[in-house]
């Protein structure tokens, strides 16, 4: 358990089956001197792994942000580092971090992605090219991104279902989220008769 006001990060190299990847845990709120210990730290992981592209997972969950001059230090280390990384598996807790990740990815060579759950993060991490290896180039794109496309789903359902909150009494919650669904069953119903008619036959 942490204190309040404790913040850090721990830096290991982790072995799950045949795969290994770095693992990065921030908690509390990191500030320039926490970097100014912790990039050196990192690099010098790297310089150990004879792999030309590495897979990250940061641990994020405790994780509560950065002060200015920190974010900086972040940001400088990950251009720096960019084209070293294969891919970053960030598990994290708050819904803002999904599109920090997004941005990520326009400064990054390899591919970042967001998880609110570890073994999911590590399951793609260790995910062999192989699997993909009969799939066409947008077969893959959507079976990579199939996780994070449900969870966007789920984003602009609980969006919905707040602005809906303000208007309903909170018993009659239940009765929103239904209805709420069938508007989405509906739309996606649209979406397939297009489909069938067409409409995305370029």
């Amino acid at each position: 358990m942490k204190i309040d006001n404790e913040h850090g990060f721990s830096i290991a190299m982790v072995r799950v089956d045949d795969d290994f990847f770095l693992k990065i845990v921030p908690y509390g709120v990191l500030n320039h001197e926490d970097y100014e210990k912790m990039v050196p730290m990192i690099e010098s992981a790297l310089l150990g792994i004879k792999e030309p592209k590495i897979k990250v997972l940061v641990d994020a969950r405790e994780f509560k942000g950065w002060t200015l001059r920190a974010a900086w230090d972040d940001f400088k280390f990950g251009l720096k580092h960019s084209k070293e990384f294969q891919k970053i598996a960030f598990v994290g807790n708050k819904e803002y971090e999904s599109y920090g990740v997004k941005i990520s990815n326009w400064f990054m060579s390899g591919e970042m992605k967001y998880f609110d759950d570890i073994q999911s993060a590590i399951k793609w991490l260790n995910q062999k090219e192989k699997e993909f290896k009969d799939l066409d180039t947008v077969e893959k794109e959507f079976k990579e991104r199939k996780d994070e496309i449900k969870s966007e789903l789920k984003f602009l359902f609980k969006a919905n279902m707040k602005i809906t909150g303000w208007n309903i009494p909170e018993p009659n919650n239940q009765e929103a989220a239904k209805l709420l669904l069938e508007i989405l069953k509906e739309g996606l119903d649209e979406i397939e008769n297009d489909i069938k008619n067409g409409k995305f036959d370029y």
